[in-house]
């Protein structure tokens, strides 16, 4: 990205502020902006694309509400506003299977949790998909569950109202139609990195940007890394660039600077088995004979003794925030030293380490690959939808193993290992090492 800025300033005689640069994060733009800024001295500020909506909204008296807005809803609802509803309580008794449970016991309950973590990824989805209200009446079965979301959205967006406040999605709608209907700066090119994670509320806010100033659009991605669907991320804008934006030309970045030939000749194949991915031959100058190594045991401080004789630096990464916690006991034994970090694999994408272990690789519900199938209301607000077995586990598990610039260690219960460890071992045997 750093290098077609300056391509389009030197050579084409763009003008720094007649270019729109867009990153992901708030880290990612940050750091894209100093290493610009750094490189070739440019004033080029980078956006997220709520920043840049914030700023083309700058003329309105916005108040953004909190994140954790929905959640209070949520609270209020079940704990205040349907407590005395006899019809209300026996409808969510039916959607919890909890017709003779206490209410009481069921405001505790683990079910009442999950489904509060359902009915915020459906408002979540509804609004980043662009769904309006009439299309609550097309959703014709669930009619319980449905019925208990349409409550909760109704109030919710009635406290947005009332706050005088919106949420992140609709500040994107409302910067699109801003754009619309109205004279922004002249952009000739816009540059977005990471566009495998955009969405569909996104791709409306570039798209009426481009209508608008006639900007032509170079999007930086890789579709191996797509792993926000749970987020309304769409993967088929990525491959179907073309039919969103139309004429384009594919230029594939082929070479890696982190991953030895070996591993990413491992996982390039692993990944794809996918029946949606683009090929692409992966190549590196750099080569280790066996880089995936596969420990047997669930002994993590054992383990990193042994890792700590030959790295300085380890990146651990578990599927669920639950495996980081669950090792973080380690640090009151005194195990855990300054060059050991623990993310979860979506929190590393993006990130790189000396030397990565993966924890966690059992065949389970919560393992790698996570085996928790989508409640079916969620059909009526996913675009995106795996259609190969484990099609995102797949690209989530590819983003671990290709965190390290050297060793990728698998810790493995040998009695009860993961379907991609077995796969592992069935397939690319020689490019393992066991310890």
């Amino acid at each position: 990205m750093v290098g077609k800025i300056r391509y389009l300033i030197e050579r084409k005689n763009i003008k720094e502020n007649e270019i729109l640069c867009i990153s992901f994060t708030r880290d990612a733009s940050e750091n894209l902006e100093k290493n610009i800024k750094k490189n070739y001295n440019y004033d080029i500020k980078v956006y997220t694309f709520h920043k840049l909506a914030l700023e083309i909204l700058k003329g309105n008296k916005l108040t953004i509400s909190p994140t954790n807005t929905l959640s209070y809803i949520l609270d209020e609802y079940f704990y205040s506003i349907i407590n005395n509803n006899k019809d209300m309580v026996l409808r969510l008794r039916k959607v919890l299977n909890k017709i003779d449970t206490p209410y009481k016991n069921i405001l505790e309950s683990k079910e009442l949790v999950l489904l509060k973590r359902l009915i915020i990824t459906f408002i979540n989805l509804f609004k980043t998909n662009n769904y309006k209200l009439d299309y609550f009446l097309k959703m014709k079965k669930h009619k319980d569950i449905i019925s208990i979301i349409i409550d909760i959205y109704y109030l919710y967006e009635e406290e947005l109202k009332s706050t005088k406040s919106i949420d992140f999605n609709d500040m994107i709608v409302q910067a699109t139609d801003y754009v619309k209907n109205n004279n922004i700066k002249n952009y000739k090119y816009i540059i977005v990195d990471e566009y495998q994670d955009t969405s569909y509320v996104r791709y409306l806010f570039l798209k009426e940007i481009i209508n608008k100033t006639k900007a032509k659009i170079i999007c930086v991605g890789d579709d191996y890394q797509s792993i926000y669907r749970f987020n309304g991320c769409d993967l088929n804008m990525f491959l179907n660039f073309k039919k969103y934006f139309g004429y384009t030309k594919v230029l594939k970045i082929n070479n890696t600077y982190r991953n030895s030939q070996e591993l990413i000749t491992v996982a390039g194949s692993f990944i794809m088995k996918n029946k949606r991915q683009l090929y692409k031959k992966l190549k590196s100058n750099k080569h280790i004979d066996r880089p995936i190594k596969i420990i047997y045991g669930n002994n993590l401080q054992k383990s990193l003794n042994k890792i700590l004789d030959t790295h300085k630096n380890i990146l651990i990464l578990g599927r669920n925030n639950f495996d980081i916690n669950k090792y973080f006991k380690i640090d009151s034994n005194g195990y855990i030293k300054p060059n050991i970090r623990y993310l979860t694999i979506h929190a590393s994408k993006g990130l790189e380490e000396e030397c990565v272990v993966i924890i966690n690789l059992k065949d389970d519900v919560l393992g790698i690959p996570n085996k928790i199938k989508d409640d079916k209301v969620l059909k009526y607000v996913t675009k995106n939808k795996d259609i190969y077995p484990f099609e995102e586990e797949r690209r989530l598990f590819y983003v671990a193993l290709t965190r390290t610039k050297s060793d990728v260690y698998l810790l493995v219960d040998k009695k009860n290992k993961s379907i991609f460890v077995k796969e592992l071992i069935r397939d690319y045997s020689k490019y393992i090492e066991y310890i």
